[in-house]
């Protein structure tokens, strides 16, 4: 039996505690060198048969076990690549941002569909004077962008908050506005993992309507407010419509009934609200109808007043005057002009008329109960004085003859003085009772004409209507 060589043994023994180590991490080949050349391999070179063999097993033992490990390290490298390394809400909106999704979203069919599920409305004011009213609008917003969706199971996150200054965010306008001013309802915006945006736009819009105030005090109207999108030539946003919803109803002397959504003969790309408008008649009628009432029945009244001494003429005068004012009153709040003008201002400017004549009649029946004629008064007084000269004159010939012949006496001088008295009173009866005939007839062609026209204007107030087309704005 041959004889173990020892240094075979160290070789094989070398060999064997390589093999862990290479299954952890393989050598290289530097260190595989490294082996081959120790001073236990230098000297077996008398046994290079045996040795050749070993270092074969080596080395066909050492591309397996690189290969097995090399097969889960590429796998956790892969993983390392897929998976970030920040999966925060934080970290997740700040991938979004730099997407920079700052215009509209491309759709195949280049229309973004804009939802407004809620839209709360509110009347801030009606001005009759320029036929404008002025409301105030919470829009609700959202719409789908899929550039800003994510995947859950990655990002454990359902929602997160983004700025409104780093996200497209769609422009309302509206078309019949004369001022609107649009302002973000928040800094922020929410988006869902899916791309759907929600977003709220507070509006403040002034609108252009021509109010109908025929029947003013008792006036009531339908206004719009059109709503609308950019779109041109197939491309654009399209608006889908949802709730309407009314808050603080009461602004003022005018009271916001209803609020409807609608589009002009159908067309998508016509909304409007429809807001139903209705006039609080108490303020202005007890402010300006019932006191022109007053100051009418008032001047009726005053018939009753003497002709003579002047106060039927200067109770006249502060009559007319008071309407003057209540006039320019009216004036200040109501338009010059338009389709369906207020028929308050005709009853004012006849009532004006009506006060005038009567305070005209009143003047002249006052100066033919006096005077007994219509002359100027010059002239009445320079009649009078000539006949009281004649008068004198024949006084002064009787004066001479009764002097003459000393027959007169003082006590026929009294008589003759009231005997013309009694003349001039009857005189003047006479034309009292004819100025008081006149004004008798006046009084009742007066009441007569007041009551027709009380009829009148009780009909066109409430059984009559005029229509004005809202929507012309479009035609």
């Amino acid at each position: 039996m041959r004889p173990i060589d020892h240094s075979v043994l160290k070789c094989c023994l070398f060999s064997l505690l390589l093999l862990p180590v290479s299954a952890a991490d393989p050598p290289s080949n530097a260190a595989i060198l490294a082996s081959e050349t120790t001073p236990g391999n230098a000297s077996n070179t008398a046994n290079a048969g045996q040795a050749p063999n070993t270092s074969n097993t080596a080395s066909a033992n050492q591309p397996s076990n690189t290969a097995s490990t090399n097969q889960p390290s590429n796998t956790a490298t892969s993983s390392r690549a897929t998976t970030p390394s920040c999966t925060t809400r934080r970290c997740l909106a700040s991938m979004l941002i730099a997407k920079e999704a700052l215009s509209q979203p491309q759709s195949p069919s280049c229309i973004s569909n804009i939802s407004v599920p809620l839209i709360v409305y509110e009347t801030l004011s009606v001005d009759t004077k320029d036929l404008r009213f002025e409301s105030h609008l919470q829009v609700m917003l959202s719409w789908e962008d899929p550039d800003l969706s994510w995947d859950t199971s990655v990002y454990h996150h359902d929602m997160v908050v983004l700025p409104v200054s780093k996200i497209w965010t769609p422009e309302l306008h509206v078309t019949n506005g004369v001022q609107t001013t649009i302002k973000h309802g928040n800094k922020d915006l929410l988006v869902h993992s899916n791309g759907t945006i929600e977003h709220m736009v507070i509006m403040n819009t002034v609108v252009g309507c021509e109010v109908n105030l025929y029947n003013y005090p008792f006036a009531s109207d339908f206004c719009p407010i059109a709503i609308n999108v950019w779109a041109l030539k197939g491309c654009g946003m399209f608006l889908n419509f949802g709730n309407v919803s009314t808050t603080s109803a009461n602004r003022g002397d005018w009271l916001t009934e209803n609020v409807e959504l609608d589009a002009k003969g159908g067309r998508d790309d016509r909304n409007y609200l429809w807001v139903s408008l209705k006039m609080r008649s108490e303020n202005p009628f007890l402010s300006l109808v019932l006191p022109s009432i007053l100051i009418i029945v008032a001047d009726v009244v005053s018939f009753s007043l003497p002709l003579g001494g002047g106060e039927r003429i200067s109770f006249k005068v502060t009559l007319v005057l008071s309407f003057i004012m209540f006039l320019i009153i009216l004036n200040d709040l109501l338009p010059g002009g338009g389709q369906c003008s207020p028929i308050i201002r005709k009853h004012f400017c006849f009532c004006l008329v009506i006060l005038v004549l009567s305070t005209l009649q009143s003047m002249v029946l006052t100066r033919l109960a006096k005077c007994g004629t219509l002359w100027p008064c010059s002239l009445s007084k320079s009649k009078d004085s000539l006949l009281k000269d004649t008068d004198n004159e024949e006084e002064s010939k009787s004066d001479i003859k009764a002097s003459e012949e000393e027959k007169n006496t003082a006590l026929q001088k009294v008589v003759k003085f009231l005997n013309k008295m009694a003349a001039q009173d009857q005189k003047n009866a006479i034309h009292h009772r004819f100025a008081n005939k006149v004004d008798l007839i006046c009084f009742c062609i007066y009441l007569t004409v007041l009551i027709v026209y009380a009829v009148v204007i009780l009909y066109f107030s409430f059984g009559s209507q005029c229509k004005i087309n809202q929507l012309d704005f479009w035609s």
